[in-house]
């Protein structure tokens, strides 16, 4: 059996200051003179009913308390308390927290439509922990959640798809990781169209100037077979040529382009996304007739592109939300509107994220209106 512990509770804390920030705040104390102290405890509550706690070492002079749902007056109690959990009288201070980062979020939000869907861009200046709640109507015209999006990012863009191009009210609100949730924002607009493009159509065109030398099993026919899963199963250009270097492609259709995403390879830290043969800069080009020669004069500028890591690490570090977008999600771009409607798409590499000369892709799909399929142009 322990010994029981026969301390007495401590004196409590004294000479107490408080510093405000968006959602939460820091409270500065002078700890008492007592062998038997443990901790401070700080005990509110965020919203109603919820209670939290916050516990801080005998060893510092300050605690973190956050979670609050809005500005405003909040009432906090401190208590020193010993070894033997006795506790202090406590001492009641108010914080006065700033507008919490995920309102601040939400008073941000900027809404509008996209292909198949509606795009929303956001600030996040504090990087909280943020989850954005999308709803639209159902064929009831009730709203029902059809997407969440997980993020960390200081500011960026995500868009949600698969809706017909029909007048619908969407809706979107944040949400906190203390499960705080801002109004709901509602909008109603009308998803532009657009199709996904049949990849069994894709086919591998080598023209004289492209460099289109795959290296060993590694061929461009992965681009488009739909696995960006492994490691292994990717398109991956020989080493020693340098930059930039491009290749070729039919879509077996030619389509008014919409937007296309790019899936990064998933491996390692040093051969994985974001580094590596990682395309970061990279230019998509369209073309109806293209110089069997592989001379330019027939190509349109359709995009230029750079690759940009939500996070915003150096090269070397990333987070899950890094992978999820890039491996998992696929990097996203949109073409601008009024582009001409083509068959053939050249890809040139720029610049890749490592300090190499060969590119690996895992797939590259795209969206669009078909004009012309290949049935209908024989």
């Amino acid at each position: 059996m322990s010994p029981i512990n026969r301390d007495t509770a401590p004196l409590p804390v004294s000479n107490v200051q408080v510093e405000n920030f968006p959602g939460a705040a820091k409270i500065t104390y002078d700890i008492p003179k007592d062998k038997n102290l443990l901790y401070v405890k700080a005990v509110y509550r965020i919203a109603g009913n919820v209670e939290r706690e916050v516990k801080s070492s005998y060893l510092q002079n300050f605690l973190f308390i956050d979670g609050f749902p809005n500005s405003g007056n909040y009432k906090v109690e401190l208590y020193t308390v010993s070894r033997g959990e006795h506790f202090s009288e406590p001492v009641t201070v108010t914080v006065n927290p700033l507008t919490p980062p995920f309102m601040k979020v939400f008073e941000s939000l900027q809404i509008d439509e996209t292909f198949g869907g509606m795009r929303v861009r956001f600030e996040n200046e504090s990087e909280a922990s943020i989850v954005f709640q999308v709803l639209a109507a159902d064929s009831t015209n009730n709203l029902v959640e059809v997407d969440a999006y997980y993020t960390k990012r200081k500011n960026g863009s995500f868009s949600v798809r698969g809706f017909e191009p029909i007048k619908n009210i969407f809706g979107i609100f944040v949400r906190d990781r203390w499960n705080n949730y801002s109004d709901t924002l509602l909008v109603e607009l009308t998803p532009l169209f657009e199709q996904k493009l049949d990849k069994s159509l894709f086919k591998h065109v080598a023209l004289k100037t492209d460099y289109y030398k795959h290296h060993q099993h590694w061929d461009i026919t992965k681009l488009w077979n739909g696995n960006y899963n492994h490691h292994d199963d990717i398109f991956c250009t020989s080493p020693g040529h340098g930059l930039p270097q491009w290749f070729t492609f039919d879509l077996g259709v030619t389509a008014t382009l919409s937007r296309f995403k790019l899936h990064s390879r998933n491996a390692g830290l040093t051969d994985g996304s974001y580094n590596g043969g990682d395309p970061k800069m990279f230019e998509i080009y369209g073309s109806n007739n293209p110089d069997p020669d592989g001379g330019w004069e027939n190509w349109t500028l359709l995009r230029s592109c750079e690759s940009i890591k939500p996070s915003g690490l150096p090269v070397g570090q990333i987070t899950s939300e890094d992978k999820q977008f890039a491996e998992v999600d696929g990097q996203e771009f949109e073409f601008p509107f009024g582009i001409p409607p083509v068959r053939y798409i050249r890809f040139k590499t720029i610049k890749l994220w490592g300090l190499i000369d060969y590119v690996y892709i895992s797939e590259l799909t795209f969206w669009g209106s078909i004009v012309e399929n290949e049935k209908q142009s024989k």
